[in-house]
């Protein structure tokens, strides 16, 4: 069912993107969305790419929970959010906001998908992140019109991987 729902979810997330600030969270309070916001960018921060917030990853994150996750997830997820909002998560340095993220991580590494936050959380900021226009352009290579076909083209060390 998650399958059949990712093209709908992912067709209103590219047509919200230019109204994302406005548009209501489908699943999170305000605070959880920005809770989430800050959780995306510990997972690709800025750095010569723009970070993932700016590519409204936390706002793809609210849609494709609502639209794909089973309640199981949605329920670990909500958890994760809230244990690391207890925490401090939200009032931390960026230093403290990585290191309680990869506490949970290590925390989460031998749970299966479905009970993991952390496996979760990254699955959906990686999905969202590189399926936006900003991921797809500015962090991967992109070309508008490719060319044809080419198998097992080698990369330069400091050349993007291609985007789909």
């Amino acid at each position: 069912m998650a399958h059949a729902a990712f093209p709908q979810v992912l067709s209103a997330f590219l047509a919200s993107e230019a109204h994302a600030q406005t548009r209501p969270s489908a699943l999170f309070s305000e605070r959880e969305l920005k809770t989430l916001e800050l959780l995306v960018d510990v997972i690709l921060p800025e750095t010569d790419t723009p970070a993932a917030s700016t590519a409204g990853t936390h706002r793809f994150i609210d849609l494709a929970l609502s639209a794909c996750a089973s309640d199981r997830q949605r329920e670990v997820f909500r958890a994760g959010i809230a244990d690391l909002q207890a925490r401090g998560f939200d009032t931390a340095n960026e230093q403290q906001r990585a290191a309680l993220l990869a506490a949970r991580a290590e925390q989460d590494i031998a749970l299966a998908y479905d009970d993991s936050f952390f496996k979760i959380l990254k699955d959906y900021t990686l999905v969202g992140y590189f399926h936006s226009e900003v991921g797809a352009t500015q962090a991967l290579a992109y070309e508008k019109i490719p060319g044809g076909y080419e198998a097992d083209i080698p990369l330069a060390p400091t050349q993007k991987a291609w985007a789909i």
